[in-house]
């Protein structure tokens, strides 16, 4: 089937191209009565309209294309790799949702690669689980105003936006649950503040904390820290893990917190509890919100909006 072009709209809607151009790149200076735009855009969607984004760049300086970098190692354990795996599905289905293509990098996390970041021009940029050190690098590569949304990072500089789950008031709920003491296993961050921030917040002593490795790097580590606090209620960070703790069989009372979204997985005797948005959605929504305050995209900067939980 032959391609729709801004020719056929143009013929079909008896209006010239460039008129048609100027609706579907919505161009501001120009006055268009809203019935022409309306049959413009109608068309374009019966036709299946699919827009040029190397020549629409060139008319509004935007290539359509949002990227998502991923600091991560080559090896992964496989609760790690479905919280990557859940995020980027999410994200990037919002994003085709609203007409963008979603750009995929995964980057090294002790050395990213600039050229891949420098060789794309992308609208917008969502960052995942960075190096403090690293990202100024990173960040670097993009220019002002275009928006770049940190998620699972904490950076301490008010001029870049952040998106976390709510873990205080998360290990708050599921401390106060608990008829015994508690200990927590944690998912691991390349991002050390994130690390602290979770670990400080929970206000149970180190040797309360375990940080899980991939099993193949650290066998029996796991085992040895439920041993260790047997008797102890466990909070487990992802769901997935939790199902790793599960099938150790040595807790007798487990709390997952459910950063995947996928709270079915553990067993019914495991207490779960739920956010009220992906870190997807709240990133995305933060993103469409940057974007429709271009004449002044620093009026959000610097918050870090807490993904909450569920009552």
């Amino acid at each position: 089937m032959k391609k729709a072009t801004m020719k056929d709209i143009a013929r079909l809607a008896n209006v010239s191209v460039a008129t048609v151009s100027y609706v579907l790149n919505n161009v501001k200076n120009q006055t268009i009565p809203d019935p022409t735009r309306q049959s413009i855009l109608q068309i374009a969607k019966e036709l299946n309209y699919v827009p040029n984004l190397a020549a629409r760049s060139l008319v509004v300086q935007r290539t359509g294309m949002v990227g998502i970098l991923i600091n991560k190692s080559p090896q992964l354990p496989y609760w790690k790799r479905q919280s990557y795996m859940t995020l980027v599905d999410s994200l990037e289905s919002k994003l085709t949702e609203s007409g963008y293509h979603t750009l995929l990098i995964s980057l090294d996390p002790q050395n990213p690669a600039m050229d891949v970041i420098r060789e794309r021009k992308l609208d917008a940029v969502f960052v995942v689980d960075v190096m403090e050190k690293m990202f100024y690098r990173i960040s670097a590569n993009f220019v002002d105003g275009v928006p770049l949304i940190l998620i699972d990072s904490l950076i301490d500089d008010r001029m870049f936006n952040q998106v976390n789950y709510n873990y205080p008031l998360a290990l708050k709920s599921a401390i106060a649950a608990a008829a015994v003491p508690s200990c927590l296993i944690m998912e691991s961050f390349h991002n050390h503040a994130l690390t602290n921030w979770i670990a400080d917040s929970s206000g149970l002593g180190k040797k309360n904390i375990y940080i899980a490795a991939d099993p193949a790097e650290a066998p029996g580590a796991l085992e040895d820290f439920l041993q260790q606090n047997r008797g102890k209620h466990v909070i487990v960070m992802n769901e997935f893990l939790a199902k790793a703790v599960e099938h150790t069989g040595i807790a007798s009372s487990i709390t997952a917190l459910c950063t995947c979204g996928i709270p079915e997985i553990v067993d019914t005797a495991t207490r779960v509890i739920r956010f009220q948005n992906n870190r997807a959605e709240t990133a995305f929504e933060l993103m469409m919100s940057l974007k429709h305050i271009q004449e002044d995209p620093k009026i959000l900067a610097g918050n870090q909006f807490l993904v909450e939980v569920l009552p």
